[in-house]
């Protein structure tokens, strides 16, 4: 459904998609972020700060940061991350803007690569509630499924009611995060 009726492209994430926390941390700061592996401290992240928003699950941190904080393994079922993430969004989303992610297709396809169409279902419900519930979003993946090597395709999806800043290009990460900031804005 919202890749007939929204702003759609491509996510490129060509020097970061070995790990989730240095992409996460390229939307959340606004610019591009190399760092290796999760953060043991979180640094002021930009965005939050600038849009006064709630961060749900964001994996820069293990566990990930924010008002839900799972282990970023495959310890919590798909079903009990996405409980947790969709109450927590629903728990704020008429008063703050709200940065979430479900983070369980990375997390049990990089482990074993089952379930998937399982996995996918669960999430697009997700997104389909939530969506319903908002006027203006960006549901987008800052890279692709995880690779046989271990590694995460370069390439994500992109879903807005905004559209991307260059319409014949890939949207970067860090544009993701100037794109949230003129919407709350």
């Amino acid at each position: 459904m919202l890749f007939n009726s929204t702003f759609r492209g491509v996510v490129a994430n060509k020097d970061l998609n070995y790990h989730p926390a240095p992409s996460w941390l390229s939307v959340l700061q606004m610019e591009c972020e190399k760092i290796e592996g999760f953060l043991t401290q979180v640094p002021e992240l930009k965005l939050v700060e600038m849009t006064s928003s709630v961060a749900i699950n964001i994996p820069i941190t293990n566990p990930t940061y924010g008002e839900v904080s799972l282990p970023y393994d495959t310890s919590v079922t798909v079903e009990e991350e996405i409980k947790k993430v969709k109450e927590t969004i629903l728990q704020y989303i008429d008063s703050k803007p709200v940065i979430a992610s479900v983070n369980s297709i990375d997390r049990f396809l990089t482990q074993n690569g089952k379930d998937k169409c399982e996995i996918y279902r669960a999430v697009d419900e997700l997104v389909k509630d939530i969506i319903l519930k908002v006027d203006d979003f960006i549901v987008f993946s800052p890279y692709g499924e995880p690779t046989e090597d271990g590694k995460r395709e370069q390439y994500g999806v992109y879903l807005a009611s905004v559209p991307r800043p260059h319409e014949h290009e890939t949207v970067k990460l860090a544009e993701i995060g100037k794109l949230f900031l003129n919407m709350v804005k």
